[in-house]
């Protein structure tokens, strides 16, 4: 009798034990919306820190991850869309090139969110470049978000005067801010499109300048939509963008 008693407390305990450990890793990925982040825009960029911080395949092990970032090395635009994940990098023609997601793929910068359900919000007027990042920011407050803390965003739909690229290296916009004339190995692929449909993934983050966003933005936003030329599906960081009417926002729940 005292043995099964004895049996039946190491059990109790050791499922208590289990159950603290599952809460803990739960915790660590929360689902409703709240930002992860691996590492600083001002450490991979700015410092040179580019080496890998998370394992891709590790971050889509749970459902519904959201996320943007920047392949180890700088050697290409991450984008995660519901646990979908699309790389592009640059080809040897300075062409965009989709990147196989192994599992030794690594991002030296990247920000999410694990979110289950989105609240949908059409635009009812066209939203221009310089609108943008307000628009993000209002239709957040309006839906009871509060948008001094990150968040993670998705927009649908047709855009208007788009500039993008797809890093190789180094940064070109850092470059363009610092005079600095990249070498032909670190030259990124960019493009103007006056129109394209797609998809947006996206972080707002106001006041995080060097942490998650550019200077003079407070937004960081990939793209996703098919290659003109190729057909294939490919993502790259958003640099400019507006928004067509209808297009639809979608906020975490």
């Amino acid at each position: 009798m005292r043995s099964n008693v004895h049996f039946l407390i190491v059990s109790v305990f050791t499922i208590a034990i289990f159950n603290m450990g599952e809460t803990q890793s739960r915790a660590e990925t929360p689902q409703d919306g709240s930002i992860v982040q691996y590492g600083k825009m001002h450490e991979a960029i700015g410092k040179h820190q580019d080496q890998g911080r998370v394992q891709l395949s590790d971050l889509v092990k749970r459902p519904h991850f959201f996320g943007v970032g920047a392949l180890q090395g700088l050697e290409g635009e991450v984008t995660i869309d519901d646990g979908k994940v699309t790389i592009t990098g640059v080809d040897s023609d300075g062409q965009m090139k989709p990147l196989e997601n192994s599992d030794a793929q690594q991002a030296t910068m990247l920000v999410g969110s694990y979110v289950a359900s989105w609240t949908s919000h059409e635009t009812a007027t066209a939203i221009g470049p310089d609108d943008f990042d307000q628009f993000i920011s209002d239709a957040a407050s309006a839906a009871g978000m509060n948008t001094d803390k990150p968040f993670m965003f998705s927009v649908v739909g047709e855009f208007s005067d788009v500039r993008l690229h797809v890093i190789h290296g180094a940064c070109p916009i850092h470059a363009r801010m610092q005079k600095i004339d990249l070498p032909q190995s670190e030259r990124p692929f960019e493009s103007t499109l006056p129109k394209v449909r797609g998809k947006l993934i996206g972080v707002y983050a106001k006041d995080a300048v060097g942490k998650l966003t550019h200077p003079a933005t407070s937004t960081h936003v990939h793209i996703l939509f098919e290659n003109q030329e190729t057909g294939a599906p490919v993502t790259a960081h958003v640099e400019q963008i507006g928004l067509l009417k209808g297009a639809t926002l979608m906020l975490a729940k």
